[in-house]
């Protein structure tokens, strides 16, 4: 298999194998991150989906990682992107009180 990539159109400075995310899988169940039997699919399905915010938990209940905010409804190829207003309800449901911009 090929090593994993981000989507970004750049030159890739890094190599992640699928032993790279089993050992990340393995530690993260280790450190009580990823639980099988509470992990809620639907929920992650549902959220991964640009359509719905991007989004996941890295840490359940500490860290969530999310495409944008965007300042405006849609990308100059008309795809549907979210704003900080998109983000606040699903942010307040979800129990989030701090967001740091990392670029």
């Amino acid at each position: 298999f090929a090593d994993f990539r981000d989507a970004s159109a750049g030159m890739c400075s890094y190599k992640c194998t699928i032993l790279d995310c089993l050992r990340g899988l393995e530690y993260a169940v280790k450190l009580k991150w990823f639980d099988i039997k509470t992990f809620n699919l639907r929920e992650y399905e549902y959220y991964e989906k640009v359509d719905n915010g991007n989004l996941n938990w890295i840490i359940p209940g500490k860290f969530i990682a999310f495409s944008g905010p965007s300042s405006n409804e849609r990308d100059a190829d008309g795809w549907r992107t979210f704003t900080p207003e998109d983000y606040v309800p699903i942010f307040k449901n979800m129990g989030v009180t701090l967001v740091v911009r990392l670029n």
